[in-house]
């Protein structure tokens, strides 16, 4: 019995619970009740009590202060299991209340009458109740006024739970549609909006407002699926579900403002009151777009790989179910097999397609694997069921009934959940593929023939260097056996000295900024001895452009720089032994025309004139020849320092002023930035000097050169341009050669040793620049030279190798 009364409580307290009356705000309808209780019963106190586990606690109070009471000294708890209307005229008579502090002590109870409040499924939560210091029973009309007053109490309370229910499924049902990951609209029955998630604003760009129906399209942006199509006003989906209609996936467009159209689904439906009075619509929305973008590029795939197979003219795709039944069969099938696709597709088995003898023997080599029988689909599907590709070649029956051979891949169609769900095939003619392997053979023939009876040395090498396969002129050349050169790499045999210039010229061409270089470069034998070979090398792609490797012709030169140094050697001896007659010769000559050795004889003077002219350019001819020596033995020293661009060439401009003037020509400077370049003053105010005159002598007169400079990225620009008549292009390729001469006629207009602009080159490529040039004929000339930029007081990295 006690283990009952005490599941009792316990639920009784959990119900309590469930109200949430305990500690809760005050309310007004509650402080009425008490007010009313009181006065109907004449009495100074009046309660709405809700007793706990260990208090009671007071929901409202009149003519009380103290807000609860432990639950040990409670009336109502002692009178908890009553029912009806509980009164007490004096609480000194009853053994239970005699003793109570609140009886022998303020508020001195002497009189009490309360009502249990038991609501919904009988759980007795509290009372209402009234007492007084004086005792004396209640009247009829009091004792029925207090039964009305408890049940309103407990009618508030059940309204209260109710609200508060109400509350909680609205503030729920509020989170669910913000949660949903659709719009969500609604409407009254006047067709005024009442609800619009935030997902609906957003989708709009707007708030709802009070607009009428017939200007909702427009205003929420409203569209048919076609997207240009306005809704009428019958047309949008809530008026629809307004008008009683269950609106099932129709498909609209919303394009508001500044954003992307949506295409959405939107389903809606009335609602009504119990009596079938409508009250309003909803409509639900979801964005589409991206399933319906996804599904637009499904098709396309579909179309694109349908495109593809109908395309593959050359090649046979067949097709075939889980069974063997063909699902597919492209025209290449039909133009190598003769059949007509209609007549195939599910009509004949994969396996009707096979020569019978060669199935019936492959299906016994596989039952042999598998250790049962096997039909023949069964057989030719065994291996790709287990994700394995089956490919051979086989004897197919066509049309006609001749037999072709194919070589067929076979493997099988999975869907989402990597089951199976068919078989596809994909033939080529062997035929062609044997021919195709003939060829291959043929031309690797021909080029190990050629490759291994070169006369030069021929080598493949990997993108690290490694030797992949070399010729037998190469081994001879350096005298390593084959096997040994193979486990070489070309840095291993080349000149410290060299190997910089050769690795970025091999990085421009791993770039693709070259197709293929030359250059000369040293050797080492296996004893030793470096010699001078000329390298030509090119780099294999594959078909994405993919670098494969490269492949390079190697050319022993060393016999050629021989003789070329010894030809430098006799023109640096010529040039010396010159230089000095020269100067005697010029010097006295100037002695002569200026008249320090007296009056010269009428009719030598023009003679004079000429010879010193021609001793002039005989100087100029010995110190080109000298400097050409110097670099070619590359020994021309250089003193590099950090300049102004600017002064060099205001400085340049004013050596070269006299030189303008004789040939009537003025000089102008365009450039006004501080740019500083690394470069040795002499050797940089050497190049200018040579375009500069280039410029002044083929310039007409009164004309004018502009020098001019400019940043470009991280270089210094400077050009040379005239208005002369321009390079004739037959003579532009081998424009920087040594001694090239537009005109090299003995009746040439200008002269010049022809070799100016070549060693202008040398030096510039020295100073790490380059040098180019643009000319149109009639029209002029411009001469370009990039030099790298740096910053002031630092000075680059010096490169490898003499002079640099």
């Amino acid at each position: 019995m006690a283990d009952s009364t005490a599941s009792v409580e316990e639920q009784r307290l959990r119900v309590l619970m469930e109200y949430a009356l305990m500690d809760s705000g005050a309310e007004a309808e509650f402080d009425a009740i008490t007010r009313l209780a009181a006065q109907i019963c004449n009495v100074p106190h009046a309660l709405i009590t809700f007793i706990e586990t260990d208090r009671q606690w007071f929901k409202s109070r009149f003519g009380v202060e103290a807000t609860e009471v432990p639950r040990d000294i409670s009336f109502c708890a002692a009178v908890l299991e009553e029912d009806g209307l509980i009164e007490i005229p004096d609480v000194r008579r009853d053994p239970r209340f005699a003793d109570n502090p609140m009886v022998v002590d303020a508020p001195y109870v002497r009189f009490y009458s309360s009502i249990i409040l038991k609501v919904a499924g009988g759980h007795r939560l509290g009372s209402l109740c009234v007492f007084d210091p004086t005792p004396g029973p209640l009247n009829d009309s009091q004792r029925a006024g207090l039964q009305d007053l408890a049940d309103l109490t407990v009618t508030l309370i059940e309204q209260r739970l109710a609200k508060r229910k109400a509350e909680t499924r609205e503030a729920m049902l509020g989170s669910l549609l913000e949660a949903l990951p659709g719009g969500v609209v609604a409407c009254d029955a006047r067709g005024e909006l009442t609800l619009f998630n935030s997902i609906a604003r957003n989708w709009h760009q707007s708030d709802p407002m009070r607009i009428p129906q017939s200007q909702w399209a427009e205003y929420f942006h409203l569209y048919e699926a076609d997207g240009e199509t306005l809704l009428v006003p019958e047309r949008v989906p809530l008026v629809r579900a307004m008008q009683g209609e269950s609106v099932r996936d129709a498909e609209i467009c919303i394009k508001a403002a500044n954003v992307a159209p949506r295409e959405i689904l939107c389903s809606g439906r009335p609602f009504f009151d119990s009596q079938g009075n409508l009250l309003g619509a909803v409509a639900a929305m979801f964005d589409v777009t991206a399933r319906k973008a996804r599904s637009r590029e499904i098709a396309q795939v579909r179309q694109y790989l349908q495109a593809v197979v109908d395309a593959a003219t050359e090649v046979a795709i067949m097709a075939a179910d889980t069974e063997g039944l063909i699902t597919l069969f492209n025209p290449g099938a039909e133009r190598l097999l003769g059949y007509i696709g209609s007549d195939v597709v599910s009509r004949l088995r994969l396996t009707d397609l096979y020569a019978p003898r060669e199935l019936a023997a492959f299906t016994a080599e596989v039952e042999k694997e598998v250790g049962h029988a096997l039909t023949p689909i069964e057989a030719l599907t065994a291996r790709p069921l287990r994700g394995q590709i089956e490919s051979r070649d086989w004897h197919f029956v066509c049309a006609d009934r001749s037999h072709r051979m194919l070589r067929l891949v076979l493997t099988a169609i999975r869907d989402h959940a990597d089951e199976v769900i068919g078989f596809l095939g994909i033939a080529i003619d062997r035929s062609q593929l044997l021919a195709m392997e003939q060829a291959l053979q043929t031309s690797e023939a021909r080029f190990r023939t050629a490759f291994d009876s070169a006369p030069q040395g021929m080598v493949l090498v990997s993108l690290n260097g490694q030797f992949l396969e070399v010729n037998q002129s190469l081994c001879d050349m350096l005298d390593y056996s084959r096997e040994q050169m193979l486990r070489m790499d070309f840095q291993a045999i080349t000149h410290p000295d060299d190997l910089h210039n050769d690795l970025t010229h091999v990085h421009r061409l791993m770039n693709g900024e070259i197709s293929s270089f030359q250059l000369a470069k040293r050797y080492f034998t296996r004893t030793g001895e470096i010699i001078w070979i000329q390298l030509s090398v090119a780099m294999t792609r594959d078909s994405r452009g993919k670098p494969l490797n490269y492949v390079a012709q190697i050319r022993d030169i060393t016999a050629e720089r021989q003789l070329d140094r010894m030809k430098s050697e006799f023109v640096a001896v010529v040039s010396h032994e010159l230089r000095t007659p020269i100067t005697s010769i010029k010097g006295a000559l100037g002695l002569l025309n200026s008249g320090a050795l007296g009056t010269v004889p009428a009719g030598f003077e023009e003679m004079l004139c000429v010879a010193e002219r021609n001793a002039e350019r005989l100087s100029v001819l010995v110190n080109d020849l000298l400097d050409w020596e110097k670099l070619a033995a590359d020994k021309m020293a250089f003193d590099y320092q950090i300049y102004d661009l600017r002064d060099l060439l205001e400085e340049s401009l004013l050596t070269n002023k006299g030189y303008a003037d004789s040939f009537d020509v003025s000089l102008n400077l365009a450039g006004d930035e501080s740019l500083h370049v690394y470069v040795d003053a002499l050797r940089f105010a050497q190049v200018l000097s040579n375009l500069l005159s280039n410029a002044i002598k083929f310039s007409p007169a009164g004309d004018q050169v502009t020098l001019a400079y400019e940043r470009k990225g991280d270089q210094a620009l400077i050009s040379v341009a005239d208005n002369g008549p321009g390079i004739p292009a037959k003579f532009r390729h081998n424009l920087f050669q040594l001694f090239a001469q537009a005109d090299s006629s003995n009746t040439r207009r200008q002269g010049g040793t022809g070799l100016g602009l070549a060693i202008s080159k040398q030096l510039v490529e020295y100073m790490r620049g380059q040098i180019d040039f643009e000319s149109t004929e009639g029209v002029g000339t411009e001469f370009r030279v990039a030099l790298p930029l740096v910053e002031q007081g630092i000075k680059p990295e010096e490169d490898q190798g003499s002079g640099r």
